[in-house]
């Protein structure tokens, strides 16, 4: 199949087309050059029907005019070469890794901006990193029981199974009490070592063992442990609370770095912008469905137990990125019937998680500035402050970021000390009593 097509290639009269490709291939150094023929024909096979990329009839291929819609044309025409038996379905994987390649390297060559994302693979790495534990699920069914919220719930076991990941827990195997004490104990020295280098805060060690705690009093109750678990005084330490701020310069390094190593550059930038122009919280980032965009008023609803619901303004920059994202979403293998805008990359169509937005956003920070230097709270407060320090009313700013009490929206007025001092000398202040 592959030679018939190396044949083929010579009819297509398209020097520049050829050209471009030929850069393409000694740019990535492909190493099954007859494979690369194939791609590099049934690539030119779905373009040339598209009358829109060619300004005259016999004249080339107009690179620059390619959009997302010719590259899902063209995924469409792979996908139908599988189901029809004429590829085989690593080979037709292969094609459109080579075309996501191939939308990179004409970004480098700013002919055109095309961010595509091939369908996911759901058999491949999720089972991985997915890992759920039977003992995991009971704890969160205890949980349940005891009337946790949901949030709380979904924490917790995010903190029990990076404690069981840690302690090489084999859930086929029964443990004793000297197992639990021993990687307890090993795991507290770690916190301790990830606080001394200030990966993290003694409040978010503290947090992670509040829920060792409780998983050991689980345990208890199921009669597989004989102890009570205390938490070391030099770890015990509440979160305090901050108010954090990132300059514009940060912000648009994290932007440029986004669109320099995302994998999943539409999904990952259209969220950005989202939180950086409303300062949302990443739990409304996970409650958004697809209809709760309004594309023709420019308008989002946000939405979350702690804010209730309420509806902001999009720029135009941020929906054409989502409007761009929606067309590839499909390619995420949505659930059946799943309504929700944003999934995860594993390839298995799921919700994405507010704990997954924290973890692209520490990514990104850590390839740009080697710390964590902001969160999407940082983007949250910066979004405030910057709003009243621009005199928008606090009753408006208020709504906008869905505080419940106006309490939590003036502590905003106070981030710095340059400010302190202009509320202070302003002579209004003295003039109301």
């Amino acid at each position: 199949m592959e030679q018939k097509h190396q044949i083929f290639i010579s009819t297509i009269n398209d020097s520049a087309y050829l050209s471009l490709l030929e850069e393409f291939k000694h740019d990535n150094r492909f190493k099954n050059l007859d494979f690369f023929e194939y791609f590099t024909y049934e690539v030119y096979m779905v373009l040339k029907k598209e009358k829109d990329l060619f300004p005259q009839k016999n004249a080339g291929v107009q690179m620059g005019k390619l959009e997302l819609n010719h590259i899902l044309k063209i995924q469409k025409h792979v996908h139908l070469l599988v189901t029809k038996n004429e590829l085989e379905n690593a080979k037709g994987l292969l094609i459109l890794k080579y075309l996501k390649k191939f939308c990179n390297f004409l970004r480098k060559k700013e002919i055109t901006n095309l961010y595509y994302v091939p369908p996911k693979n759901s058999q491949n790495s999720f089972l991985k990193t997915n890992l759920d534990y039977p003992i995991l699920r009971k704890f969160r069914r205890y949980l349940e029981i005891k009337r946790y919220a949901a949030t709380t719930i979904h924490t917790y076991s995010a903190s029990i199974k990076y404690f069981l990941s840690f302690s090489n827990y084999q859930h086929n195997k029964q443990h004793q009490n000297e197992f639990w004490k021993m990687n307890i104990h090993q795991f507290e020295m770690h916190l301790t070592k990830e606080v001394n280098l200030e990966k993290i805060a003694t409040s978010t060690a503290y947090s992670y063992l509040k829920a060792v705690r409780l998983f050991f009093c689980f345990l208890s109750e199921e009669n597989q442990i004989s102890f009570r678990y205390q938490i070391p005084k030099r770890l015990i330490q509440n979160g305090k609370r901050s108010n954090e701020y990132v300059s514009i310069q940060d912000v648009l390094l994290i932007i440029e770095n986004i669109f320099e190593i995302s994998k999943n550059i539409l999904r990952d930038i259209s969220i950005f912008l989202i939180i950086l122009e409303t300062g949302c919280r990443p739990i409304e980032i996970q409650n958004l469905n697809i209809d709760d965009i309004y594309f023709h008023e420019k308008l989002i609803v946000l939405k979350c137990k702690k804010s209730n619901q309420r509806t902001l303004t999009l720029t135009d920059t941020t929906l054409s990125f989502i409007k761009q994202y929606l067309q590839i979403r499909e390619n995420y293998l949505p659930q059946h019937n799943s309504k929700a805008l944003f999934l995860t990359a594993f390839g298995t169509g799921t919700q994405i998680r507010s704990e997954h937005i924290t973890h692209l956003f520490r990514k990104y920070n850590l390839k740009v500035f080697n710390e964590i230097r902001f969160t999407p709270k940082t983007l949250r407060h910066t979004f405030i402050t910057n709003a009243l320090n621009h005199n928008i009313n606090i009753g408006q700013v208020k709504e906008s970021v869905g505080h419940k009490h106006l309490i939590s929206t003036h502590y905003y007025f106070y981030r710095d000390i340059n400010h302190m001092k202009k509320l202070f000398m302003d002579k209004k202040i003295f003039n109301g009593g």
